[in-house]
């Protein structure tokens, strides 16, 4: 059996997917951070191996041959960092009697070829933090974003999550108008005051995903009419759209290229999708927002992206 590796490795977790020459998945895992930045390299390392473990024993009751991988790996941008993965990848074929070729790319290829099964065009992520990047059709690769939380996430779960937790503190001091999340807030995490809010999000423990979680109740907020809500989602939609104007204007190509959009924020929030996408066209009328060809996984993109590179 010819089948060919895609993953998509994340700061949360990590999916790997093994397609067949038709494109069919016949294994998938998944596992936990491989992000370097999160985990360490060495943790990164270790668990890449251990998903890729997991993944290959269901198909070696057959006669597998890999005939490549792509791996899209948040976390490794530099030659150097992807040096190391390559070296590393060597030394674990090695070990395992195996022999594929290895790319290494970003979670903008794998994700467009999962959306639209090509690998160009203008990807803009809004989940837990957000990024925005731009392919051409000749492979010309801009990027503008993806800064960190510190530095940057506009238009993410992590900033709506924080902006919405200064709001409730901000009503609370009457400084801003009641807003209805407070209440849902304290309810879920059983809050008696505020100064339980301050307990827990000052814990050493909290992490960027925790405060991102909080996000889901701006956006159930806004969905209710709460007007707290409504200005923190359209404002961070705004950000994003300054974002992705930056980016689009490096390229003539594109300004005129289809854009996909994806991440937990675009995905639950109309009001962050919509706002967005009337931002973005106001400036550049030419760009497309086409419908996914289907519901891959940026893993399942990546596999066939290692598809169409080596078969």
């Amino acid at each position: 059996m010819n089948i060919y590796i895609g993953m998509d490795g994340g700061g949360t977790k990590t999916e790997m997917v093994a397609v067949d020459e038709h494109g069919e998945v016949v294994s998938r895992y998944a596992g936990k951070s491989t992000n370097p930045y999160v985990v360490t390299f060495q943790g990164a390392m270790e668990e890449l191996a251990r998903v890729l473990d997991e993944l290959l024993p269901p198909l070696q009751v057959t006669d597998l041959l890999c005939k490549g991988a792509c791996f899209g790996m948040s976390g490794i941008s530099s030659e150097a960092e992807q040096q190391q993965v390559q070296d590393f990848m060597r030394e674990y074929q090695q070990q395992r009697n195996l022999s594929f070729p290895l790319t290494l790319t970003t979670e903008a290829e794998i994700s467009l070829m999962a959306a639209l099964e090509q690998d160009y065009g203008v990807l803009v992520i809004s989940g837990t933090g957000s990024n925005t990047y731009g392919i051409t059709n000749s492979g010309q690769r801009f990027r503008a974003g993806g800064w960190g939380h510190i530095l940057g996430d506009e238009g993410s779960g992590y900033q709506i999550g924080l902006l919405t937790l200064k709001s409730i503190i901000k009503s609370h001091e009457g400084i801003l108008p009641p807003t209805i999340m407070t209440e849902r807030i304290k309810e879920h995490y059983h809050f008696q005051s505020m100064l339980d809010l301050k307990a827990y999000i000052y814990q050493p423990s909290i992490q960027k995903s925790d405060v991102a979680s909080f996000a889901r109740f701006c956006i159930e907020a806004a969905r209710d009419g709460d007007e707290t809500a409504i200005a923190i989602i359209m404002q961070q939609a705004a950000e994003i759209a300054d974002t992705a104007a930056a980016l689009i204007t490096r390229h003539p190509e594109l300004s005129q290229t289809d854009v996909v959009c994806t991440g937990s924020v675009f995905k639950y929030s109309e009001l962050f999708n919509e706002t967005f996408k009337h931002l973005l066209l106001e400036r550049y009328p030419q760009i497309t927002f086409p419908k996914a060809l289907n519901d891959y996984t940026a893993g399942h993109g990546a596999a066939l992206l290692a598809r169409k590179m080596y078969r």
